[in-house]
């Protein structure tokens, strides 16, 4: 199962580097997608990313290949059908507010460059209090500043934090009810439930925040049992 798992990730990598630049051609410029350093480097941040989550997860002393192996099913699951959204341009209908974070984000970086038009961009739209979605932005423009403006790359960051989330849930669940069955029940269902796989495979603040949500949950669970 582990190498099965291994080839599959190494063939969709290999299919996105060299494959979707050729797909997006006529219109991938608009989104900086044009070349396979491209979609190398949206890659390149997943691997990254993905390597700390393993890591992480492998340190759990309960059911580690299981969680390992729910990770790499789940992230797979996400990248496969976010590069689909974006290559066959689905993301109007399934999540345009990817569009404004993207832009957003963009201008952002710009702004910490010091471009006061874009200053002014940002700020008409979060406002002082920084709006509702000023934390999508950050993580966009953070990712941009690191790699270039890429939202594929943001798509790929929220699948990674979209896989991570079922482990978390395992761990609330075990803690919970301290049945394994119950969590890896709990786990799969996040891993693979279809709108969670939506939300989290494209550029949308939802995967984050569901992220975020299994965290604070767990961190409670994890300092009441302490006390």
């Amino acid at each position: 199962m582990n190498g099965l798992l291994t080839l599959v990730c190494l063939i969709v990598c290999a299919v996105i580097v060299l494959a979707v630049p050729s797909f997006v051609s006529p219109w991938g410029t608009d989104f900086s997608i044009a070349t396979i350093f491209d979609t190398g480097r949206a890659i390149l941040v997943c691997t990254a990313l993905a390597a700390i989550a393993g890591f992480i997860i492998s340190r759990y002393p309960e059911g580690t290949e299981f969680l390992l192996r729910l990770f790499v099913a789940g992230l797979l699951v996400r990248l496969i059908l976010g590069t689909a959204i974006f290559v066959f341009q689905g993301q109007e209908f399934f999540g345009g507010d990817a569009f404004t974070y993207d832009f957003l984000g963009f201008a952002q970086t710009q702004s910490w460059a010091g471009d006061r038009y874009y200053s002014q961009v940002v700020h008409a739209h979060l406002g002082h209090n920084g709006g509702t979605s000023w934390g999508m932005v950050y993580l966009v423009a953070s990712i941009y500043s690191i790699i270039g403006r890429n939202p594929l790359a943001v798509q790929y960051v929220n699948a990674v934090i979209g896989a991570a989330t079922a482990p978390i849930i395992y761990a609330c669940a075990l803690e919970v009810f301290n049945n394994v069955r119950v969590a890896r029940v709990s786990a799969l269902a996040v891993a693979f439930f279809p709108s969670l796989v939506l939300w989290s495979s494209q550029g949308l603040k939802d995967g984050p925040i569901v992220f975020f949500l299994a965290l604070s949950i767990m961190s409670t669970l994890t300092l009441t049992r302490k006390f």
